[in-house]
């Protein structure tokens, strides 16, 4: 397939385009970077379009479009002026591409738009798991990724198959969240956040990447999809199980009032979090290579 991809110069879309040019698709990479990453260069199957927002000409004759682009969510203090922009990168910025996707002649088959699993809002505690039937939130994250997500209701009239990405914690030491936890580990500092009864949903990057071609080539995959393992955990046992991999102690804590002192409003993307499960793409026939941590993380921090 010709695919065209926005957010593709960041870690997860680096490599979901390295591993679909193997599997042999072809792709135009809109950035607002004046050139590919080294990571990416030499790969004769990319064209690259430095543009903002893709005029709809660029976007004609492609096959799929891969939207994944989004400010920083976590690690960062959430500031009146930083939460504008975690929204209008995501809700302003896809209202815009689907506007240009409806002026195309020649218009997708498929459009995948990334949401998350904040859909379904925070909690300090341990909960039933959340499917991709349960209702959204009513905080900050929750009513974003509402938001996001109708942006994309005007191409369901168009025929244009349209599949929503609820993704949670992608596990890559590249990158992300496990990259910025192993430091304190290796140093014999690390340990759970907060009540560490919170939910992590993760997911092995290449089951992000797999699962996404999957649902891209499945002419029945429609709607949203929770892109997570089928076994969430609590913080506290990501922790223990991190520090068994990395062989290094799991002693101490980080209190509430610590991560609340540095990122203030955008703590809860740490002290809280959710338990989800990935109902509708195990309906689909997606079988996992990482169900379990302990395997997921064995396979991406033992051999580095």
């Amino acid at each position: 397939m010709k695919i065209g991809i926005l957010g593709g110069t960041g870690l997860i879309g680096k490599s979901l385009i390295q591993t679909a040019i193997q599997k042999g698709h072809r792709f135009r990479v809109f950035s607002r970077q004046t050139s590919l990453p080294k990571s990416l260069s030499s790969f004769p199957e990319i064209e690259f379009v430095t543009c903002l927002l893709p005029q709809s000409s660029d976007l004609e004759n492609l096959d799929a479009i891969i939207n994944l682009v989004g400010e920083p969510i976590a690690g960062v203090r959430w500031t009146e002026e930083r939460k504008q922009l975690i929204s209008t990168s995501r809700i302003e910025f896809t209202r815009g591409l689907v506007a240009r996707i409806q002026d195309l002649k020649n218009p997708p088959k498929v459009f995948i738009n990334a949401s998350a699993v904040g859909y379904y809002g925070m909690s300090e505690t341990i909960h039933q798991s959340y499917t991709e039937t349960s209702p959204p939130g009513d905080d900050f994250l929750a009513k974003l990724c509402v938001d996001w997500e109708n942006q994309t209701n005007p191409l369901l009239p168009l025929g244009i198959r349209t599949i929503l990405l609820r993704t949670g914690i992608v596990l890559s030491p590249k990158g992300g969240a496990l990259e910025k936890m192993i430091p304190p580990f290796l140093l014999g500092v690390g340990g759970s956040i907060a009540s560490g009864t919170q939910g992590m949903s993760w997911i092995h990057i290449l089951d992000f990447i797999n699962a996404t071609l999957h649902l891209m080539t499945s002419s029945t995959s429609q709607g949203a999809y929770n892109l997570v393992s089928p076994n969430p955990t609590s913080n506290a046992e990501f922790s223990k199980q991190l520090a068994k991999t990395l062989n290094r102690p799991n002693l101490f804590k980080v209190p509430t009032f610590a991560i609340q002192a540095l990122f203030g409003e955008g703590s809860v993307v740490v002290t809280k979090g959710q338990y989800v499960v990935p109902e509708r793409l195990l309906q689909s026939g997606y079988e996992f290579q990482f169900q379990n941590l302990n395997e997921a993380l064995s396979n991406l921090l033992e051999k580095n």
